[in-house]
C-alpha cells in the first residue's frame, strides 16, 4: 500500500506541471502568445490510463511479494523439519556408535571362549591319544603273558610227559596213579589246543574293521550301521545292521570313533542293549566334534555289540574317521 500511495503522488505532481510544459514562446521569440493546450478531458484520460496500468502492475508485484514471503514462510517451516530430522539422525547414530562398542566387545568375549575351547580340546585330544598309546601297551603286555602261559603250559606237557615215561616202568601198585597222571596228561594237551596264540593252528582269529560309506543323518537311540566292511575274519560283523554277533566265548576288545559337524558327538557301545564304554565329544564351532573309545568285554558265544547314537535328533556323523573295530583276544577253553 506505501508503493501505491507513492505512485499515485507521483502522478499527480507530473499532472501539475503539465501546463508548464504546453506554454511556448510564438515565432519572433516574445512569448506573448501560448500554444494552444491539450485539451484536459484528453490528458486525464491518458492518467487515467497510466494509473490504471500502474495499479495493475502494482497488484501484479504486491502478488509475487505476498507468494514470496508464503515461499520464505514454507523453506522457514522446512529448514525447522529439517533441523528436527537432523538432530534426530545425530541421536541415532550416537545410538548405533554405542551398539556397534557393544558388539565388538561381545565379538572379543567370544573370541576369547573360543580359544579357551580350543585349548580345552586340544587337551583332551592329547588326552585321548596318551590313553590310546596306553591301552596299545596294554594289549602287547597281554599277549607277552599269553604268550608267557602258552611257553609254561607247554613245559608243564614236556614234564608231564617225562614223568608219564618213568611211571610206565613201576610196579603194579603204582598203575592207578599211572592211569590218574594219564588222565591229566590229556586235558592239558586239550587245553594247550584251544589257547589262542599267534602262529597256533588250532587258534580262532576273530577281527573286524568297518567304517562308513558316507555321511548319515542319525536320531537319538539310532544304530550307527557302518556299512563298509575293511576286514571282517570271523565273520561275526553284519555290515547291513552294523551288530557284530560272537561266535566264540572269550575276551575282545572293542573301539569305536565317531565325528560330526553339527553337534556333540553323544555315543556308547553297546552289549546286549547295556553299555559298556561311552563315547563323548564336545562341538567347536566351524571344526565340529570328535570322540573315540576302547574297552574289552567278556563275551559269551551269540552276544551282540554295536555302536549307538545317544545324541540330540538329525545328528550328522562324518565317514572319514569314523570307524568301528574289534577283535577276540583270548578264547576262553574248558577241560574234560
Amino acid at each position: 500500500m506505501l508503493m501505491k500511495t507513492v505512485l499515485i503522488s507521483t502522478f499527480f505532481l507530473c499532472f501539475q506541471c503539465e501546463p508548464l510544459r504546453n506554454t511556448a514562446t510564438d515565432e519572433q521569440g516574445n512569448g506573448s502568445k501560448l500554444v494552444p493546450q491539450v485539451e484536459q478531458i484528453d490528458i486525464d484520460k491518458e492518467l487515467q490510463k497510466e494509473l490504471n496500468t500502474l495499479e495493475s502492475r502494482l497488484a501484479f508485484v504486491e502478488s509475487t511479494f505476498q507468494n514470496f514471503l508464503n515461499g520464505y514462510n514454507d523453506l522457514k517451516q522446512n529448514y525447522g523439519n529439517l533441523k528436527t530430522q537432523y538432530s534426530q539422525a545425530m541421536a541415532r547414530i550416537h545410538q548405533l556408535e554405542n551398539v556397534t562398542q557393544q558388539t565388538r566387545q561381545e565379538i572379543s568375549a567370544q573370541n576369547s571362549q573360543y580359544s579357551t575351547l580350543e585349548s580345552i580340546n586340544s587337551n583332551l585330544q592329547k588326552t585321548v591319544d596318551n590313553t590310546n598309546v596306553r591301552l596299545s601297551n596294554s594289549t602287547s603286555v597281554l599277549w607277552t603273558e599269553i604268550s608267557n602261559v602258552t611257553d609254561e603250559v607247554i613245559n608243564i606237557s614236556d614234564m608231564t610227559n617225562r614223568s608219564f615215561d618213568f611211571l610206565k616202568n613201576k610196579n603194579v601198585i603204582l598203575e592207578n596213579k599211572f592211569q590218574e597222571i594219564s588222565k591229566n596228561q590229556s586235558s592239558i594237551v586239550s587245553a594247550l589246543n584251544h589257547i589262542t596264540s599267534p602262529g597256533s593252528r588250532n587258534s580262532h582269529l576273530v577281527v573286524f574293521v568297518a567304517q562308513l560309506s558316507r555321511e548319515i543323518l542319525i536320531s537319538t537311540h539310532e544304530i550307527i550301521i557302518f556299512d563298509k566292511a575293511q576286514l571282517n575274519e570271523g565273520h561275526g560283523f553284519d555290515s547291513s545292521t552294523g551288530v557284530f554277533t560272537a561266535t566264540t566265548q572269550g575276551i575282545y576288545t572293542f573301539s569305536a570313533s565317531v565325528e560330526s559337524d553339527n553337534r556333540d558327538v553323544r555315543g556308547a557301545i553297546y552289549r546286549n542293549n547295556e553299555p559298556f564304554v561311552y563315547i563323548l565329544g564336545l562341538f567347536v564351532d566351524q571344526k565340529g566334534a570328535f570322540a573315540s573309545a576302547m574297552s574289552y568285554v567278556h563275551l559269551d558265544e551269540g552276544d551282540r555289540v554295536w555302536v549307538q547314537w545317544t545324541g540330540g535328533v538329525n545328528g550328522r556323523i562324518g565317514h572319514v574317521r569314523s570307524q568301528f573295530t574289534g577283535h577276540l583276544l583270548r578264547e576262553d577253553f574248558t577241560t574234560s
